[in-house]
């Protein structure tokens, strides 16, 4: 049978075509092998790099940093449900894992530069490993710490690994932690091969009964795989670019938010004796301060724009501008008509949105003749504290009505206020008493603000807002900011 089929010319052709069918479908087997194992490592290291860059940009740096200076020790951590950061974050790359698929945990680092070896933060494991020493780390690692990179193959004690990592940064900018996320090099390749498998098996099945059109078959399947790849490639530019574009743009919302207020130099030439204690919740706030000297007074005001993060910081830059707007060139002196005209105008800038926004602010604000210690007062639900040199606490009530769209709107209220050398008086924002804390999560209120500033005020007016900076963190605890604060202390 064989010797007949080689002396027919036809069947012999026939024979040669189907043997170079066989060998270039081997060859194709064999070399499409190793370029679908490259081609998968690539796409790993792609959707890695992606994964991380997601998820580390939206990890709050300055909660995970404090969390790790707040616990040194290995294993100080060794439930989830110990520390109330801890389970944050790690619910959050609990929750990324799960999303992408992920058969091995997401983790964070620190460097730790006494012992020269990285130590594990927050894991998406439901077991911590916290502080645990990373011996035998990749010195890429060390190398690109503040831009993230991926890892080639490599050996560790646990195996070997496909990895990338990305920085965790602060709200200055700085480099906090590490986000790692791996797939385990064998398990990668027992995929990709029982992959490949299948498909090698259908392909031969196809060659068998259309030896024809395998090579086009082929070519056509290479055109699509190299397509696929360049649009995974592509897709995971686009994720980089557009994380990358929103922390710049929140970056340089920072810059400008922060070219409002004036320096506080100002508050010290002007008041010797003051403090601003300003403590936003995100990278940029809704709170803002004021300070203007005009026409021989000074105004002083605390503000608390609608929302925070970049929302509130876009409402407050209207808002502040309304406000240095009427003190400058609308010739107002009295706070309650400033106030008066800073609403009308905050309405009409919002009355032109298709969507009928209603943002605004709440604020103190002051009018303060230094030399004879004359105050006129004026406030949208945010009162004034006075207390007196000998200790006497006093509470200036506020309009109960914002500036902004309010149905039952009326003209703001102008206290007019005789103060006494050394009396401190007290603007401020709802921040710091609706922070959640202490031992049992519940908000601080405003009574134990109230007798903070009082048992503090025998101190120099300076030391008051490193006090009330440590007495909030320690109500705070490891609670999220709930709010941006601004405290604005000054005696005359």
């Amino acid at each position: 049978m064989f010797k007949k089929i080689l002396e027919n010319v036809a069947t012999r052709i026939m024979f040669i075509i189907y043997v170079s069918i066989i060998l270039i479908t081997g060859f194709f087997i064999v070399f499409g092998y190793y370029s679908q194992l490259n081609l998968q490592e690539l796409r790993q290291y792609d959707r890695l790099e992606a994964i991380v860059a997601t998820v580390a940009t939206q990890i709050d740096g300055d909660e995970h940093q404090k969390m790790m200076e707040d616990h040194i020790l290995k294993d100080n951590i060794k439930t989830n449900d110990e520390n109330m950061t801890y389970h944050h974050l790690q619910s959050q790359l609990e929750n990324a894992a799960i999303v992408n698929g992920l058969k091995k945990p997401i983790y964070t680092m620190v460097f730790n530069e006494d012992s020269a070896f990285f130590e594990f933060g927050v894991t998406s494991d439901p077991e911590p490993y916290f502080r645990h020493s990373y011996v035998n780390y990749p010195q890429i690692l060390l190398d690109s710490m503040d831009v993230g990179a991926s890892i080639p193959s490599y050996e560790s004690e646990n195996g070997e690994w496909l990895s990338a990592f990305y920085p965790i940064k602060n709200s200055r900018g700085e480099t906090v932690a590490l986000l790692e996320a791996d797939v385990e090099f064998t398990g990668f390749i027992e995929d990709v091969q029982r992959e490949y498998l299948n498909e090698t098996l259908i392909a031969i099945g196809v060659i068998i009964l259309m030896a024809v059109f395998l090579i086009p078959y082929t070519r056509k399947i290479l055109r699509e795989e190299e397509l696929r790849k360049e649009q995974a490639r592509i897709q995971a530019a686009i994720i980089k670019e557009k994380n990358a574009d929103i922390t710049d743009s929140i970056n340089y919302a920072l810059k400008i938010q922060s070219a409002i207020p004036p320096p506080l130099t100002d508050f010290e030439n002007l008041f010797p004796e003051s403090f601003v204690f300003f403590k936003p919740k995100d990278i940029v706030a809704g709170d803002f301060y004021f300070l203007e000297e005009f026409q021989g007074h000074v105004y002083v005001a605390v503000a608390d724009c609608t929302g925070h993060g970049v929302p509130g910081a876009m409402v407050s830059v209207i808002c502040s501008n309304a406000l240095s707007y009427v003190v400058h060139d609308a010739n107002i002196t009295d706070p309650g008509k400033i106030l008066d005209a800073v609403t009308d105008i905050v309405i009409k800038k919002f009355a032109t949105s298709p969507d009928g926004i209603k943002d605004g602010m709440d604020v103190c604000l002051c009018k303060i003749d230094v030399k004879n210690r004359k105050i006129e007062y004026a406030g949208a639900n945010n009162a004034l504290y006075i207390i007196k040199s000998g200790g006497e606490f006093e509470s200036i009530k506020p309009d109960k009505q914002p500036i902004g769209q309010f149905d039952f709107r009326k003209p703001f209220t102008t206290h007019h206020l005789q103060l006494e050398e050394k009396d401190s008086i007290y603007l401020f924002t709802d921040g710091f008493a609706d922070q959640f804390g202490g031992t049992k999560g519940k908000k601080l209120k405003y009574k134990p603000f109230k007798n903070e500033l009082i048992s503090s005020n025998d101190q120099p007016l300076q030391n008051q807002s490193a006090i009330l900076d440590k007495f909030f963190e320690e109500w705070k605890g490891d609670y999220e900011q709930v709010d941006d604060v601004c405290v604005i202390g000054v005696r005359l």
